[in-house]
């Protein structure tokens, strides 16, 4: 790796060689990045086969409402994280610090801290929230489902370590095996009772068993309680515009589900987000891919070789944006035929969700495949600024779509907005001289085919 330096002196400037410039950094890198991404695959994949399988047989035992209301209760959790995020498992990855004791113990001790305040948050909020949507189950649905930021808030930095330094292998067969034991038990659940509580204790389940995993399976230093103040000082200093960013960027994840539950009803929500979770498949392999391997790998590369990080970025995006490519085709011309396969008549709405947010994602991709070079940078204000817009275009066009055409109007402006705000990405990375035009215009041709078959079919 790098030799260490003072401020005035380094190997560029005085001509001695770097680790980085010798072919073997450069090989160890890549072979660690494409070790990384299949282990990540291979994980991706099964627990696709897992959540696949588990909704075909989940939405035979429930009705539309139950996820609709998991879904509530999903977005309201994700929205508290959200709000008290600092970024504290990528500063591991990013800081220089990133594998000392004292950094990783007041890191998890923050951690601690913070999950115990998200169930607190949890509790509150559950009476109103029933009351707007009118949903009293949700009284219960939210504490409950609350602990799971206990949970999680007590993971190890094992996790983190592992991603730091691109050994997958252990953390995907760790969540192979938490995703299938908490299928099987949300499955067994859901056939005896026939209620949304299954998914409840199915989603506590997957967050204990993974978090008993990541103290006894991985190795490496426990965890204990320590308030170290320079470590405290170095992630409040990455944080602060990461928790402004994440608190942006919870409506510009779940603003769709908020506005759809209020404005329709939890049975078009969960029809919604049978179609959400079809379209999502290849995008959550991309932020699979972007967070546990790519964000480490550029971190390292601007650390050690910043001049190659231009070639990086662009062979990385490059088979990303062919495999989503090739989904957004074959989910718009048959997504309706997969949603009638797949699904039993209650959900056969789902299937043109699915063509018109298939051809958005392709526009999020393309945006998201650039995102982590950001976090990788410490350019976290830039991230905090691109989630603003965002999040103001999605919102706008959320309201404005319902304003003309209900809600066929919010489907076609949510996949629009990814569209607009890719506009604001390639601005920004266009003054970083990374932007890829030779990558991004091709899918843009194909976004404006695909669009019009769905129009005019």
């Amino acid at each position: 790796m790098s030799t260490k330096s003072d401020g005035s002196n380094n190997g560029a400037s005085n001509g001695s060689s770097d680790a980085s410039d010798h072919p073997e950094y450069q090989s160890s890198l890549k072979r660690r990045a494409i070790q990384g991404s299949l282990w990540t695959l291979v994980g991706y994949g099964s627990a696709q086969i897992f959540r696949l399988g588990g909704n075909l047989i989940l939405t035979r035992l429930l009705t539309p409402d139950a996820f609709g209301l998991m879904a509530l209760v999903q977005t309201f959790l994700t929205g508290l994280q959200l709000f008290s995020d600092f970024g504290v498992f990528p500063n591991i990855v990013h800081s220089k610090r990133g594998e000392d004791a004292n950094f990783l113990n007041t890191a998890w001790t923050l951690q601690s801290i913070r999950g115990v305040l998200l169930w607190v948050g949890a509790c509150l909020l559950a009476a109103p929230i029933a009351q707007f949507y009118k949903e009293p189950l949700l009284l219960q649905l939210l504490p409950v489902t609350g602990l799971t930021a206990i949970m999680g808030g007590v993971v190890s930095t094992k996790l983190a370590i592992a991603n730091r330094q691109l050994a997958l292998k252990q953390l995907t067969i760790l969540e192979i095996t938490t995703a299938f034991l908490s299928l099987l038990v949300t499955a067994v659940l859901a056939w005896i009772y026939r209620s949304v509580w299954a998914l409840v204790i199915g989603n506590l389940v997957s967050t204990l068993l993974k978090t008993i995993a990541s103290h006894w399976w991985l190795q490496g230093e426990p965890n204990q309680f320590c308030w170290d103040r320079s470590a405290l000082k170095e992630i409040q200093q990455f944080g602060r515009w990461i928790f402004i960013s994440s608190m942006i960027g919870f409506f510009s994840l779940q603003s769709d589900r908020l506005i759809l539950g209020r404005l329709l009803d939890v049975r078009f929500l969960g029809i919604y987000t049978i179609a959400l979770s079809l379209s999502s498949l290849v995008e959550q392999v991309v932020e699979q891919v972007n967070g546990k391997v790519l964000f480490p790998s550029y971190a390292e590369l601007i650390r050690e070789r910043p001049e190659a990080l231009y070639r990086h970025l662009r062979s990385a995006r490059m088979i990303l944006l062919l495999l989503s490519a090739a989904f957004c085709l074959g989910f718009v011309l048959g997504g309706t035929s997969l949603i009638n396969v797949l699904y039993d008549d209650r959900y056969q709405e789902a299937g043109w969700i699915l063509r018109v947010l298939s051809i958005g994602f392709l526009g999020r991709v393309l945006s998201t495949t650039y995102g982590d070079v950001l976090m990788a940078r410490g350019m976290t204000f830039a991230t905090m600024t691109l989630t603003l817009t965002g999040t103001c275009i999605q919102v706008s066009m959320i309201l404005l779509g319902y304003f003309l055409s209900d809600y066929q109007g919010i489907i076609v402006g949510l996949a629009a907005t990814d569209w607009i705000t890719y506009i604001a990405y390639a601005f920004c990375f266009a003054k970083l001289s990374l932007w890829q035009p030779e990558l991004d215009v091709p899918a843009i041709t194909l976004a404006v085919g695909l669009s019009a078959i769905v129009y005019f079919a």
